[in-house]
């Protein structure tokens, strides 16, 4: 591990202390990272962070896979099928 790494943008990452340093002349510790580039040393690449993990399913696309469920269950059991509302007012009442 080096003792720098690049960022997304201008500014790099002090990999000591996790500092952000600044593309400043005027700032010592781009001073010191231009000193140490000078001196042979290469920063580590940028890696890009993970995506986000996906939103939690709406309340709708949930009722939406219990209702596929009671249905293959009612398939396998032999009784008809429920209609949409129906499930919905069952889950309602504590029924579903």
């Amino acid at each position: 591990m080096a003792d720098y790494q690049l960022t997304a943008t201008d500014s790099v990452i002090r990999t000591a202390d996790g500092a952000c340093i600044p593309n400043d002349p005027a700032n010592r510790d781009w001073v010191e990272y231009q000193n140490w580039l000078a001196d042979g040393n290469q920063p580590d690449p940028y890696v890009e962070p993970p995506p986000p993990p996906p939103p939690p399913p709406t309340q709708q696309q949930q009722d939406q896979v219990l209702f596929d469920h009671e249905n293959r269950i009612r398939a396998i059991e032999g009784t008809p099928p429920i209609v949409l509302a129906d499930f919905l007012e069952a889950r309602q009442h504590g029924n579903g």
